[in-house]
């Protein structure tokens, strides 16, 4: 089987940012890259949604009548 190549010259600069110093890459190397792309995008998936959960349970929201120190009574 031929090795297929794609010329990255004629690609999107984010394409050609993610393949350093490379004119042409094989359908192989894409294929790898992608699959360590799409690795790297569940790790940090994982790592915002356990960030959501502490922030969840060690914070609460303030409401704006705390944060500017006003209650009713200051209006009577």
């Amino acid at each position: 089987m031929e090795d297929i190549y794609v010329d990255l010259r004629v690609c999107n600069k984010w394409i050609q940012a993610i393949f350093e110093n490379k004119d042409i890459v094989s359908i192989e190397e894409i294929l790898e890259k992608t699959e360590e792309l799409n690795d790297e995008l569940n790790e940090v998936k994982t790592d915002f949604e356990i960030f959501k959960q502490e922030v969840e349970d060690n914070y609460r929201r303030i409401p704006i009548a705390e944060q500017l120190d006003i209650t009713d009574k200051d209006f009577i």
